[in-house]
């Protein structure tokens, strides 16, 4: 169970790799970037979008497709809900973690878990804009005409057992995190494409409600 919050959390954040991806050349002023970064997500009281997901499993030849709203409030609360084809809901609220699917609901302290804390950690500084202040993550960037790519590559053993690479695309014109990939030691993948995203918006203190 654990294993499926941590990539569940993972999946808004987000390559390990050194080589250069294709179509995307290395940031060359990266502390102007990071700067960039910074100040556009200090803006950002809350975030509101809509996202789609495809998971590439290599045992099976169809891919699994879902669909679901993601929910951002300053400083610590995080809500994802899948609405199709099933329901499944996390919410993060401080130091406090709830998993809920359609049968039961998990409710867990992260705080007693050193990697429960490092996944919290970094998908909080995902959405400040702190990712490069993570001492758990070895961070490189790459740009394109219209995106930026952070590439995470992680430093703890524990999380180099799970995963192989994270990417997340951003748009230039507003930082938003358009496009999240994660891909997993086995070879399987998830894509995550996230669309009408909105800023500011008023957001009930319920929807980040751990019960």
């Amino acid at each position: 169970m654990l294993k499926n919050i941590y990539t569940f959390l993972f999946l808004l954040c987000a390559v390990a790799v050194n080589a250069q991806p294709k179509g995307f050349q290395v940031v060359k002023n990266v502390s102007a970037f990071q700067q960039s970064l910074t100040q556009a997500n200090a803006g950002k009281q809350t975030i509101a979008s809509d996202f789609s997901q495809v998971k590439n499993l290599s045992l099976l030849q169809d891919k699994i497709r879902s669909k679901g709203k993601f929910y951002f409030k300053k400083d610590d609360k995080v809500r994802i809900e899948y609405t199709s084809p099933y329901s499944y809901l996390l919410v993060m609220n401080g130091g406090q973690l709830m998993v809920k699917d359609e049968q039961k609901s998990n409710k867990i302290n992260t705080r007693n878990s050193k990697t429960m804390q490092s996944v919290n950690r970094i998908m909080i500084d995902c959405m400040r804009g702190t990712v490069f202040q993570n001492p758990d993550f070895k961070v490189s960037s790459f740009e394109n005409g219209q995106s930026y790519l952070l590439s995470m590559a992680p430093n703890t053993e524990a999380m180099k057992k799970m995963f192989k690479q994270i990417d997340v695309y951003m748009d230039k014109k507003n930082f938003d995190v358009s496009r999240l990939t994660m891909t997993e030691n086995g070879g399987d993948f998830t894509d995550m494409d996230f669309s009408n995203t909105q800023h500011n918006t008023a957001l009930n203190e319920g929807l980040f409600k751990v019960k």
